[in-house]
C-alpha cells in the first residue's frame, strides 16, 4: 500500500477510511484462512465434527486455549494443536499490525506535518 510521504499533506478522512477498510479485509481474510486450516486439521487428525473443529480452532485462534486436546488425544493431534497454536499467535500479531498500521501512520504523519508547518 502506498501512503503519502512526510512532505505531502495529510490524506483526507475518506482516504484513511479506505486504507483502514483494505487493511481490515486483509486481516479478516488471514484470520478466515487460519480458521479453515485449523478446522481441516481437527477434522482429519482429531476426527472432530465440523462444529467442534470450528470451536477448537476459534478458541485457539482467539487465545482462549484448546478444549479437546487432552491426554487421551493422539500424538498427531497434540503436535498439530501445538503447531496451530503457535501459528495462531502469529496470525493475531500480524492482524493487529495490519489494523494498527494506518492509524499509526496517520498519527505520525499528523504530528510530523504539524511540526514542519511551524516556523
Amino acid at each position: 500500500m502506498i501512503w503519502e510521504h512526510k512532505t505531502e499533506p495529510l490524506a483526507p478522512a475518506h482516504v484513511f477510511a479506505g486504507r483502514f477498510l483494505a487493511q481490515f479485509l486483509i486481516a479478516l481474510a488471514l484470520v478466515a484462512l487460519a480458521l479453515m486450516i485449523g478446522m481441516v486439521g481437527y477434522t482429519t487428525l482429531g476426527k472432530l465434527p465440523l462444529v467442534d473443529a470450528f470451536l477448537e480452532s476459534s478458541m485457539l485462534l482467539s487465545g482462549a486455549g484448546p478444549l479437546y486436546t487432552e491426554r487421551s488425544s493422539s500424538n498427531a493431534l497434540k503436535i498439530f494443536s501445538s503447531i496451530y497454536s503457535l501459528f495462531s499467535t502469529l496470525v493475531v500479531v500480524v492482524s493487529v499490525g495490519l489494523l494498527a498500521s494506518p492509524v499509526i501512520h496517520r498519527l505520525f504523519h499528523a504530528v510530523h506535518f504539524e511540526k514542519t508547518k511551524r516556523p
